[in-house]
């Protein structure tokens, strides 16, 4: 069975002990003599280590798990002299680091667990996708931190972070109903919970960064407009699905494939009124996608996947 490995722990050589041990003998037995104290290092050192102290207090002050977050800091280099956001960074960095590892040791039971069941298989699945969601959501929280000068970057950095923090329960949740003997959750659950925390200091962090006043024009989305169109016939719809062919697609899910990846604009797909039973996935690369319909109980998609019958919650989703 592939386990999860635990991060390497710094061990002291022996020979660096033993050598220690000597000289602590020697210094006992009067063979040796120390060196005269250095009173202006000695203050210099205690002075900066007083410093990174009361930096690390204050921005650790309101998490929720203070220890971790000490722990983070202290390995940060020049702490008392880094700005807060570039302090976050690094603890972000910190964070994706123990994602990726996770997600190996994921891949690594999975592939040495070629019996597992059908929802266990599933689970782990979802908690490789959603590992990866969450490196992504860590990349673009680093590009955030870059530009907190923008109150709509940080506002995006508070909602990317939130959402990265589900995922790993969303993770778990998958195992929820696991039987037998074998429970891969037993294997996983210290590491997600680990990160979930990283996340969660991360995130009491950011919100201590001063949000900037909005710019002048309210940095007012066009979304916003599309939103509030009363009826279809407001909009510019750049593919239309319907069950009776009078579209480009039958199916939402077929009008998802065809939409670009990656738009830089958004893309509008309008479903007209019918019920569309399936379920419809929008992966990652499909950002800047709206779904308009042609009301409540006009159009509706509907589908019945759900645990008792094999699926993870992230997998029954109707529209995820």
């Amino acid at each position: 069975m592939a386990t999860l490995r635990s991060p390497p722990t710094r061990l002291i050589p022996p020979a660096i002990l033993i050598t220690a041990a000597l000289l602590l003998t020697l210094l006992l037995a009067g063979g040796l003599h120390p060196p005269p104290p250095n009173h202006t290092h000695l203050h210099a050192t205690s002075h900066l280590h007083s410093t990174v102290a009361a930096a690390t207090a204050r921005h650790c002050s309101g998490t929720l798990y203070p220890s971790l977050c000490f722990s983070s800091l202290l390995s940060i280099p020049n702490l008392s002299a880094k700005s807060l956001p570039d302090i976050i960074t690094a603890v972000v960095n910190q964070t994706s680091s123990a994602v990726r590892s996770t997600y190996h040791n994921c891949s690594s039971i999975s592939r040495g667990q070629p019996h597992l069941d059908s929802l266990q298989r599933y689970a782990l699945s979802d908690c490789l996708e959603l590992l990866e969601s969450s490196l992504d959501q860590l990349h673009l929280a680093v590009k955030d931190l870059r530009r907190t000068s923008s109150a709509t970057c940080h506002s995006e950095l508070i909602t990317i972070l939130s959402a990265a923090i589900t995922n790993q329960y969303t993770c778990l949740d998958g195992f929820a109903f696991v039987t037998g003997h074998i429970h891969i959750r037993h294997f996983i659950e210290a590491y997600i919970v680990h990160i979930y925390r990283l996340l969660s200091n991360v995130l009491a962090m950011s919100k201590k960064i001063p949000v900037p006043p909005a710019n002048s024009a309210g940095e007012v989305f066009d979304d916003r407009k599309l939103l509030q169109t009363k009826t279809p016939g407001g909009l510019t719809a750049n593919l239309v699905v319907a069950k009776d062919g009078s579209g480009n697609f039958t199916t939402v899910t077929e009008a998802v494939a065809a939409a670009p990846n990656n738009s830089a604009t958004r893309f509008v797909i309008y479903i007209k009124a019918g019920g569309y039973f399936e379920n419809v996935e929008v992966g990652k690369n499909k950002i800047n996608l709206m779904f308009v319909g042609d009301g409540i109980g006009q159009t509706v998609i509907k589908a019945s996947r759900n645990v008792v019958d094999g699926w993870t919650t992230f997998r029954s989703a109707t529209v995820g």
